[in-house]
Order: structure tokens, then C-alpha cells, then sequence
């Protein structure tokens, strides 16, 4: 998968490369019938039939947002104020960010807090203009504005992702319309997705969760989490990593493909 850092499945995804592209430092019961264990240990899963899907949730990075954008803040755009501000050069300035990155850790959610390293790093500056400076680098994947155009007439559409909002905000500012509601886990659960972070969206929304499908490119944060918490839920493979290999009954490659899992008034 391509690396998200601090700030993604995002919403992206500063250290080493998270699986998910959900910023950085680079989102069980009922129809779906299944309570799954460890990752590896779950039956595959359909969507179809009779199956009444109310909920679609989005991941951001990887999902519906090229994750390229949190590289350039947690591995370039930080370390280079950094290099400025002890007169060192860009790479031993990009060294001792790692290493500090590494130390903190990605189960830490100050691993994705960008004001977190601003005030660690003692850099001095408000973190909308790192965040906006870059704001132009942002991508959305070319499917996105139309498959979430066609789906929202019909069902309510969220973003349900780990970056904080301060990332997820700048990063689906073009597409923000479609969704009804944004759940920035580490910002308003100050947690990592997870099987309880899935039942508290469900129960605010008061929707079964089983009426919930979430998709999103991480196995454990928006596939098996999501499913332990009764939510239906596909990945998206844009990279053919080899989930479809995996689990072929519930990887798409991009978002036109949901279609062929959901029924839709066309």
C-alpha cells in the first residue's frame, strides 16, 4: 500500500509507511452474520440479496483521496522547517524527524497529531499554513465525484477515518457535499478504528449496523473491525496489493465496482 503518515484507512496513513493509507505521522450481527475473530480467521462476506443498506462509509486515504499529500507534509515539508531552524541539511533533519516518529510510535495517536510534532519540535508555526501550502497536491481519485454523486441519491454518505479533522477537512474539501456527517476517529474518539469506535458511529447515527457498509483499503482498521461490529464491509484494492486474492467476494479496485455489491435504483 502506498504510506500515509501523521494526520488515513484516512481520514490519509510519519514514520514508517502505515498499511493504511490514513494520515500518517501516512474508520456483529444482523444480515451480515458474522463475528469475526483475528484477522485471517473470517469467513468471506457478500453484500447482496435482500440486503438494505442505508449507510455507505468512506475511508479518506487510499479510499477516495491519493495519499501522496502526507508524504509531502511528514517527510518533507516538516523536516525541511526543521533543517531551517537548526541550520542543519534536509536529511539529517529528515533522520531525527524518523527517529522521532519511530520512538512515538503509529498505536500512539500523537503519531498523527501534526500539532503535536510543531510543539515537540518547537517549530513555531501555525500548522494551516504547512497544511495549506500543499493543499494544491491533493488528489482526488478521478472515480470519486461521480460514484459519489450516483450513490448519494440513494443512500446517506459519511467519511469515517483515522486522521484528525485538522487533515481530513483540507483533504475532502472538494468532495465534502456528498457526506452528512465526518468521524475523525482520533479527533473525536481519540482512538484508532476500532469494534467500539464502529458501534459508537452506528448508535449516534441511530442506524442498525447492519444497515452500515464501510469500505476502505486497511484489512484490520476497515474490514475486520467494521465487520466485528456487525457493519458490512468491502475493501478497495486500487494497487492490486492482493486483497482480491484474499477475499474476492469483498475487494473492489475502484469505486465504480460497488455496484456490483449493492443494489442501486439506477
Amino acid at each position: 500500500m502506498i504510506f500515509s503518515f501523521p494526520g488515513g484507512h484516512s481520514g490519509g496513513e510519519p514514520p514508517v509507511p502505515i498499511p493504511n493509507t490514513e494520515v500518517k505521522p501516512s474508520s456483529a450481527d444482523g444480515t451480515a452474520g458474522i463475528s469475526c475473530g483475528r484477522v485471517g480467521h473470517c469467513r468471506e462476506f457478500f453484500i447482496g440479496g435482500d440486503m438494505e443498506i442505508r449507510i455507505i462509509s468512506f475511508d479518506v486515504d487510499g479510499t477516495l483521496v491519493d495519499p501522496e499529500y502526507n508524504d509531502l507534509i511528514w517527510h518533507k515539508a516538516l523536516p525541511e522547517i526543521v533543517s531551517k531552524k537548526e541550520n542543519i541539511d534536509f536529511d539529517e533533519a529528515l533522520t531525527i524527524v524518523q527517529k522521532e516518529y519511530d520512538r512515538v510510535g503509529e498505536k500512539d495517536y500523537r503519531w498523527y497529531d501534526i500539532k503535536y510534532w510543531i510543539n515537540f519540535f518547537q517549530l513555531g508555526i501555525d500548522y494551516k499554513i504547512i497544511l495549506q501550502k500543499y493543499e494544491p497536491k491533493i488528489k482526488i481519485f478521478s472515480d470519486v465525484p461521480l460514484i459519489l454523486e450516483k450513490l448519494s441519491k440513494h443512500y446517506q454518505l459519511i467519511c469515517t477515518s483515522n486522521m484528525p479533522r485538522e487533515f481530513m477537512d483540507i483533504k475532502i474539501k472538494k468532495i465534502k457535499t456528498y457526506f452528512q456527517e465526518t468521524f475523525s476517529t482520533l479527533s473525536d474518539y481519540r482512538e484508532l478504528k476500532n469494534k467500539e469506535v464502529y458501534s459508537q458511529i452506528n448508535k449516534k447515527l441511530k442506524v442498525a449496523p447492519q444497515l452500515m457498509l464501510h469500505i476502505g483499503d486497511h484489512e484490520e482498521l476497515d474490514y475486520f473491525s467494521a465487520r466485528e461490529a456487525g457493519w458490512n464491509a468491502l475493501l478497495i484494492d486500487r494497487c492490486s496489493s492482493g486483497l482480491y486474492e484474499k477475499y474476492p467476494d469483498s475487494v473492489i479496485h475502484d469505486l465504480s465496482d460497488i455496484f456490483h455489491k449493492i443494489e442501486i435504483i439506477r
